[in-house]
């Protein structure tokens, strides 16, 4: 199949060439021979012809292209709309979406980790929805992936709390179905697999947070060089317990490189077999298993990761050793993990600030006392609707420009800061006056 110019090209020629023909014989003589000098006219007549016809073509596919290249414009950019191709319940609390492309197009390449951000349009909300969800499988062929696949918990309301479930996760479990298109941001996310590494590897999870374990299980057993791994997993019980054939199929495929543990906290009559040692993942479970020097990646609620940083910091694991990620609140453990602050840097919260708006003219008073609100909280709580996703300074959506002052983080962000910007979600003020973009 020839690209469109150059059949454009000769659509035109073939096209111009007849009709000049078609004409010079209509206007010919019906007998007689006709002279040289006349049948050479006429041949350069038709030759014109068809190279006008072959412009002519050009021109077309050029207008095509101006066309295609203005609608693309006016599309958001980055983001791409996916269908969901499958879903799939894999736990009374978690379902997998699975994603493919309705252009029949290459997928965006994403490394083992890496997490897409999920655009929704939910009835009764004034704009789209943002968040993140952990990719939570790896491709044959990393280079070209022909689908994502997101696994996704519904967030319950917290007990005890007039706190509403999770929006975006109640949606997304009720209403979206196969055959539903949503739309996606290119996968990003700095908390990945390191690949070129021969240290052993130990993927530590509970929860929901086993979803970027799988794609870094899989990729690190597709490497090359083989690496000890150590997957560990705690949940409550088998019901709770999320891709357990499809990681104990990978465990039996690779026996001399991979060793599963997994500990049920409240395991019920009937779950012999399926765990290996109850009770709940933490620090003396982890040294005990794995005991030697490793790279450990930790994905789960704040205080499971808390603990268990502080517990591999006080064994001696050196800090770049040790690589988290939480979607949830940064708890005091994790900002005391890495030092504070996206240039280095560490002002300290003060303790009242005059935050200005400027974009919206509201100026709001910022007090550490009684609860210490993040930038993000502050402009919520005056009417105001910064986009967001993630609030744990991992997706990067909320940077908003400093204008004055400075910010100090809970935690340090794991996305990257644009210079001049702050991620309000885990921004505290770090200056009596404080002027953001917003």
């Amino acid at each position: 199949m020839l690209p469109a110019a150059p059949q454009a090209l000769i659509a035109g020629l073939a096209a111009g060439t007849v009709l000049s023909f078609s004409a010079l014989t209509a206007l010919a003589p019906a007998t007689g021979s006709r002279p040289a000098a006349e049948a050479s006219s006429q041949l350069a007549l038709t030759g014109l012809g068809g190279l006008l016809g072959g412009v002519a073509g050009l021109a077309a596919v050029r207008r095509r292209h101006r066309g295609d290249a203005a609608a693309a414009a006016a599309a958001p950019r980055g983001r791409r709309e996916l269908v969901v191709s499958r879903k799939q319940p894999e736990t009374p609390e978690i379902t997998s979406f699975e994603l493919r492309p309705l252009d029949g197009q290459p997928l965006p390449a994403f490394l083992p980790g890496q997490f897409l951000t999920v655009e929704l349009t939910i009835p009764g909300q004034a704009k789209p929805v943002l968040r993140t969800y952990s990719l939570s499988d790896w491709p044959a062929d990393p280079g070209l992936p022909d689908h994502y696949r997101l696994s996704i918990k519904r967030q319950a309301a917290p007990a005890g709390s007039d706190l509403p479930p999770g929006l975006a996760s109640s949606y997304l479990h009720d209403h979206v179905q196969q055959g539903t298109r949503l739309r996606v941001l290119p996968p990003a996310g700095s908390f990945v697999l390191d690949t070129t590494a021969d240290t052993p590897i130990a993927l530590i999870s509970n929860g929901v947070g086993i979803t970027p374990m799988l794609a870094m299980l899989k990729a690190a057993l597709a490497q090359p060089r083989p690496r000890p791994i150590w997957f560990i997993h705690g949940c409550r019980d088998s019901r709770f317990h999320a891709f357990r054939e499809e990681v104990q199929k990978l465990a039996q495929q690779h026996p001399d490189r991979l060793r599963v543990h997994v500990a049920y906290s409240r395991p019920q009559p009937g779950d012999d077999g399926l765990f290996q040692s109850q009770g709940r993942v933490d620090g003396a479970l982890i040294q005990r298993l794995v005991g030697v020097s490793a790279q450990y990646y930790l994905c789960g609620s704040a205080g499971f990761m808390d603990d268990l940083i502080q517990h591999l910091r006080h064994s001696g694991v050196e800090k770049s050793a040790i690589r988290f990620e939480s979607f949830s609140r940064p708890s005091p453990g994790a900002s005391e993990a890495d030092d504070a602050g996206a240039d280095g840097t560490s002002e300290a919260p003060v303790p009242t600030c005059q935050v200005r708006f400027v974009r919206s003219e509201r100026l709001a008073t910022w007090e550490a006392a009684p609860a210490e609100q993040s930038l993000l909280e502050l402009a919520e709580a005056e009417g105001l609707k910064p986009p967001f996703a993630c609030r744990a300074g991992v997706c990067g959506t909320c940077a908003t420009r400093v204008l004055n002052g400075t910010v100090s983080y809970a935690a340090t962000p794991s996305a990257a800061v644009p210079k001049g910007s702050a991620l309000i979600c885990i921004a505290q003020p770090g200056s009596d006056e404080l002027s953001l973009d917003l």
